[in-house]
Order: structure tokens, then sequence, then C-alpha cells
């Protein structure tokens, strides 16, 4: 077993889980991060397959006072433990396929809360540690397709991940001395429970990547040092869209969203 360890938020479903089991096989402990701990406790024990160490951490990112205290408590067991963190991904993310106007403030801070804020503290947390052992690590951002195409009843979360793109991008740069890479994984639709907790329901076979398959593809980027990645071939033409004038590039992408998603 290694020292090399990772930690992984929203490790309860869908990228998440396929992420950390990506990292398993390449024999990196795992921290797993979420609020649903049974699901954590079940998905440490299924890598314990690989011999890898993993820890379960309960936390609602979204609360800032719990927010501040995952890191030290990460470090207490990774001390104990004698590991070093190496790899962070920022997974956990949410948001709600709905009219601005109809989603409520609470909602809409918690969004922002969670893409924006945890990101960001845990960014700055990682880079402290990293920069102190010295050894090659990695910070992998998980955004969306949305954060390079405006989509409409998609604005806080489209906002929020263009977010995410742009400091991965200007992140990376601050580092590029330093013995830490940053890359963002832009991934669009994926078959996961996020589309449901979103509000969206989807129009029969929508040619969707799986978990699995962005999972797997984003770690190969981090481990590259690819800063920006946009996983499938699908994917990465749509992002020729972005260059079109506004007004027509916003009609497409909200006709693209009808195209495979019905309102409940």
């Amino acid at each position: 077993m290694g020292t090399q360890t990772a930690m992984v938020t929203g490790a309860s479903s869908g990228i998440g889980v396929d992420i950390a089991r990506q990292l398993a096989k390449r024999g990196l402990n795992l921290i797993l991060v979420a609020r649903r701990r049974e699901r954590l406790e079940a998905l440490a024990a299924e890598l314990q397959q690989h011999g890898v160490q993993a820890l379960v951490l309960d936390c609602d990112l979204a609360d800032r006072q719990q927010l501040n205290g995952l890191m030290a408590r990460a470090e207490q067991w990774l001390q104990a433990e004698q590991l070093v963190l190496t790899v962070l991904v920022n997974n956990a993310g949410t948001g709600v396929w709905d009219w601005f106007e109809n989603q409520t403030r609470e909602v809409s801070q918690r969004d922002i809360d969670l893409n924006v804020t945890a990101l960001t503290t845990l960014c700055h947390d990682f880079i402290g540690q990293a920069k102190a052992h010295g050894e090659p690590s990695h910070i992998l951002n998980v955004a969306s397709l949305a954060a390079m195409l405006p989509t409409p009843r998609f604005v806080v979360y489209s906002a929020t991940k263009a977010y995410v793109q742009r400091f991965s991008e200007i992140l990376d740069y601050e580092l590029r001395q330093t013995n830490i890479s940053v890359t963002c994984s832009c991934p669009g639709g994926v078959l996961t429970e996020f589309m449901e907790h979103a509000g969206q329901e989807l129009k029969g076979d929508t040619g969707m990547m799986s978990s699995e398959d962005v999972a797997r593809l984003a770690v190969q980027a981090m481990f590259a040092g690819q800063l920006i990645h946009v996983p499938g071939a699908l994917n990465k033409l749509s992002t020729l869209v972005r260059f079109l004038p506004h007004s027509l590039k916003i009609r497409l992408v909200e006709k693209s969203m009808l195209v495979t998603v019905r309102d409940k």
C-alpha cells in the first residue's frame, strides 16, 4: 500500500463513486466525502479489494461550519496513518432545472455554496498541504459543458460551473512552477442521480455518457496534466457552439436541452 491519498467530494453517487473506483485501482488511498454516510461506508468496503485504505467523512459541504472543519478531520487521519494527500477531486455539485424566478433564494444560495464556495475553500486548504509535502499533486475540478455554454433554466448551475472553469484555468497558471497541476473536467449530460435531483426527466435514449466512462477519462486527463477536459466526441463538437453570436448560441443551447429533457 502506498502513501498517496485522494479526497473525493460527492463520493456517494454518480461520477464521484466512479472516480473513487478509478483512483483505488491506481493504488491511491481514499478520503470519501458526502452527506450520505451509509453509501460512503459501502463504497469504502468495496474499495478494500484494491488493497487501499478509505476514510469516510460525512459532511454537508454547503454548511460553512462543516466545510471549514473538513480538512482538519482528514489531516488527523492522514498523520495517524502516515499518508499524504496528493489528489483533490472537487466533484460535489448541485443544480435546479427551472426558470430562475421559480427557484427559492435558499435553493440558489445552496447551489452557490456547494459549487463555488466549497470548491474554492478546499482548493485553498489542499494547496497548503501539497506544497508542504512536495509530492506531485493534482486538483480535479468537475465542472460541466454548461460552463462553456450558457444554459437557460440552468442559470445558477451554468454560472457557477463557468466560475469553476475560469478559476481552474487561472489557478493552474498561478501554480505552474509548483508540484501541483489543475484539471477541469467539463462533461455533458451524464446518466446519474443528478438529473433527477435537478428536476429533469429524459425523453427516451439520449446517447448520454455513463459515469464510468466520464470518470475514467477525467482521471486520465488529470494525471496527464490536461487543463480543460471535455469527455466524448459529441461533447467536444458541442463546444464549437460557443463561438457563435450570443443570441444564436443561447437559443441553440436551450433547444438542444429541450430535445432530451421534458418538464416534470
